[in-house]
């Protein structure tokens, strides 16, 4: 088989930047489903269990003693996913999907949990601390800082009041915990009014069944553990 003769100055620029040369992403499958292996990043401190699914253009970075954990099940892409942990934590949960992109996730020093099922989209950024529960979701092009999501149904739970917490819409979020059954919206402030990125209003948790009114409803039950 015809070998690029760039092939080993490529792989010793990867392994500068602290990234697997190709041939080690390669033989990551079939364990890891690599869709394009030239085009994913692995670094050093990465944990990608069995049955992940690793898309075109994600990257994978570790910095300053920084550790990632893909459990098995998620899904990076379609779309680019970049993932950078530096002198912290990011844990991806089983079933997890991060896409369709582009999705960051950035841990500078405080760690991100995203739990299993939970589904991030659209060209979202979380940084840490973040803790996104199972089941919850940060959905279009939003930043989102020092949230808690608390677990629940993910989004093919029918009633909306069981699904866990969500984050959507445009701009800024920072500092606030959304349980099952709520939902806060980017760029809208507590009058209704828009936020230009100037107010320092904290967003308003609403119910998801606002803009669900015509889902099923059933009676309480256990939500599932992430």
């Amino acid at each position: 088989m015809d070998t690029d003769p760039a092939q080993p100055a490529l792989d010793d620029a990867r392994r500068a930047a602290g990234f697997l040369p190709v041939a080690e992403v390669t033989a990551l499958a079939p364990a890891v489903r690599v869709l394009d292996p030239a085009s994913v990043l692995v670094g050093r401190g990465v944990s990608v269990l069995p049955g992940v699914v690793l898309y075109p253009s994600t990257t994978l970075e570790t910095r300053h003693g920084g550790a990632i954990t893909v459990a098995s099940g998620a899904r990076l892409g379609p779309g680019s996913v970049t993932v950078v942990a530096s002198a912290a934590a990011v844990h991806i949960g089983e079933g997890a999907e991060l896409g369709p992109g582009p999705v960051t996730i950035v841990a500078d020093g405080s760690d991100v949990l995203v739990g299993g099922r939970a589904r991030l989209t659209a060209g979202c950024l979380v940084e840490g601390p973040a803790r996104i529960g199972a089941g919850a979701q940060v959905l279009g092009p939003v930043s989102v800082r020092d949230v808690e999501l608390e677990e629940g149904g993910d989004h093919r739970e029918p009633d909306p009041d069981h699904r866990g917490g969500v984050i959507k819409g445009t701009g800024p979020i920072r500092g606030v915990r959304v349980g099952v059954g709520e939902v806060v919206v980017g760029g809208v402030v507590g009058t209704g009014a828009v936020d230009t990125g100037g107010s320092s209003a904290r967003p308003t948790v609403e119910r998801q069944r606002r803009y669900h009114p015509d889902a099923p409803h059933r009676p309480d039950a256990p939500h599932r553990p992430s």
